[in-house]
């Protein structure tokens, strides 16, 4: 009887024995989990090693947002940890519309990929669609119900018509294969501001005795020009100022043209009771010659158009640019400020619009337009990628996004993620710091939220560079069109398609820039006529035409 006893005991013994090797291999991720492999029905939690992924950051000098050392890098290996992904990245240095069909081309395609999605119908965008409906992207409905956050991005903070026309066009067939990033909560506050404009040296302003406020037309601007290029002004080198200018390839140029802007979300005008398309506005012709007069007085940099990265940025921390329109690039100023504070930018204006009002960030409700992620239709860690971005999106996903890790970059003080004071003073003294922590890469993954909306900080929390952004902020007002923007009802012109391959080749920015440096303003607007010409011939106006008619009896379009 004690022998049966003792056997039962001993069989028991090895049946709980093997019950836990069975859940600790669970838990450790073996068989079909180990690789990040889902188990049919089910979502797989992360492996017990991480899973290397391959990442392009396809963006024209995006890596500047990568840690120099990945491999060494606090962050990263956190996000390893929690997520079971290991990013193996990549950036690039060249046009963004290259790689991309240069990737599809080749088919070979790294597992996850950001890139900028502004529409469907131009551009990288159009790149994108035509890899979606070739089977080349991954088409991610069946795990979105798994991936809560992941659903979230793809649904909140986009603007209706994008959503409908640019993020599921007709072509998708209903499908999702883009996950948007850089959206808003929902909320007004949670809309970025970008705070564009033109921003003075502000030595150089006091010593021509100008208040900035007061520039805010085109002859004040143009005034002070010749006033900066006459006054003998160095850079910090010594060498002559430059009067006006901008950063890479010309970005951003338009800024000195905003005087003849409106509240517009499309490329058609509403003008004397006639719709018609930008390019045939009086406006174009006005821009067009005033900034052929600032380039042929010597008020605006001739290399402003070919300037690489590195050439504007030598430019702009320099203080070379008198005046330069684009953001206000406060990170890359602070070490300008540090060696010569007296040469802090300031933003001119406001500026005024040619119906007096402020010139705006003009904004439809949800954004229209923005970065995307998206996956290889041949990856094997779809899971593991949808995973990871589930994660940094999750509530503990996006403080460690925005300030690191707990107790390594920041504590929380009554719900605030606050830097500790060490690694604050450390970004403080050099941005690079943050970046190389890994802090200027984790939020390229985030969407449908917005780090200012959910953690405004209080004034003594900003940094030098944060204060001078909400400085610039406050002088640029977010002007809502809660309407369907007017381009849209152009998609279902029947000459669409027709009209698109008619004017693929045409390309008016360019046309634009040879106009600015012919020798003579009847050549130059004969150039802009001629290209007007071109467009009419492209059925231009029947396509306006058509739009008009849907146009009619709405009151929810905007132009």
């Amino acid at each position: 009887m004690e022998r049966i006893k003792l056997k039962k005991v001993v069989s028991l013994i090895i049946v709980l024995l093997m019950a836990a090797t069975v859940i600790t291999a669970c838990d450790q991720g073996t068989g079909s989990q180990q690789t990040g492999t889902p188990v049919k029905g089910k979502t797989t939690g992360k492996p017990a090693e991480p899973v290397e992924i391959s990442f392009l950051h396809c963006w024209n000098g995006g890596g500047g947002n990568f840690p120099q050392d990945p491999d060494n890098c606090e962050v990263l290996d956190y996000l390893a940890e929690k997520t079971g992904v290991r990013l193996k990245m990549e950036s690039i240095t060249t046009s963004e519309v290259e790689k991309l069909n240069l990737m599809f081309a080749s088919g070979t395609m790294p597992d996850l990929v950001n890139a900028p999605y502004w529409s469907s119908t131009g551009g990288e965008g159009a790149v994108i669609k035509k890899g979606a409906v070739e089977g080349q992207i991954l088409a991610i409905d069946e795990y979105l119900d798994k991936f809560p956050n992941v659903k979230k991005l793809c649904t909140v903070g986009i603007a209706k018509d994008f959503y409908q026309f640019d993020l599921h066009p007709p072509e998708y067939e209903g499908k999702t294969y883009l996950i948007p990033q850089q959206t808003p909560d929902g909320t007004v506050e949670s809309i970025i501001n970008f705070a564009y404009g033109c921003y003075a040296r502000g030595d150089i302003l006091k010593a021509l005795n100008v208040n900035p406020a007061d520039i805010d037309t085109p002859d004040e601007l143009y005034n002070l020009l010749v006033d900066i290029k006459n006054g003998g002004f160095k850079d910090i080198n010594g060498k002559p100022v430059i009067p006006a200018g901008t950063l890479h390839n010309g970005w951003d140029y338009t800024r000195f043209l905003e005087f003849w802007s409106d509240y517009n979300i499309s490329a058609y005008r509403e003008e004397n009771g006639k719709i018609i398309h930008y390019i045939f506005s009086k406006d174009e012709e006005e821009k067009l010659l005033f900034m052929r007069k600032l380039i042929k007085e010597g008020l605006f940099d001739p290399e402003a158009f070919s300037n690489t990265v590195t050439m504007g940025k030598e430019k702009l921390i320099t203080g070379k640019l008198a005046i330069f329109g684009a953001q206000p690039m406060t990170g890359d100023l602070m070490t300008l400020y540090k060696t010569n504070p007296e040469m802090q930018y300031e933003k001119l204006g406001p500026f005024k619009n040619k119906n007096g009002e402020t010139v705006a960030q003009v904004e439809k409700k949800g954004r229209s337009g923005f970065p995307v992620m998206f996956l290889s239709a041949q990856t094997k860690h779809a899971e593991d990628v949808l995973r990871m971005i589930d994660w940094i999106n999750s509530e503990e996903g996006l403080v460690f996004a925005y300030w690191g890790i707990e107790n390594v970059h920041h504590t929380i003080e009554n719900g605030v993620p606050k830097y500790l004071p060490e690694v604050k003073e450390k970004f403080a003294a050099d941005v690079t710091n943050k970046r190389d922590a890994g802090l200027w890469l984790m939020p390229q993954f985030v969407g449908a939220f917005s780090a200012d909306a959910k953690w405004p900080k209080d004034e003594s929390e900003l940094n030098e560079d944060e204060k001078l952004l909400r400085k610039y902020q406050a002088l640029t007002p977010i002007v809502l069109i809660d309407k369907v923007s007017a381009a849209y009802l152009g998609r279902s012109y029947p000459k669409r398609q027709e009209f698109l391959e008619k004017t693929a080749q045409l390309d008016y920015t360019a046309t634009l820039r040879q106009a600015y440096y012919v020798d003579t303003d009847e050549e130059a607007l004969k150039m802009l006529n001629d290209f007007r010409q071109k467009y009419i011939e492209a059925g231009i106006l029947e396509y306006v035409e058509y739009i008009a008619e849907q146009v009619k009896g709405r009151d929810d379009v905007g132009f």
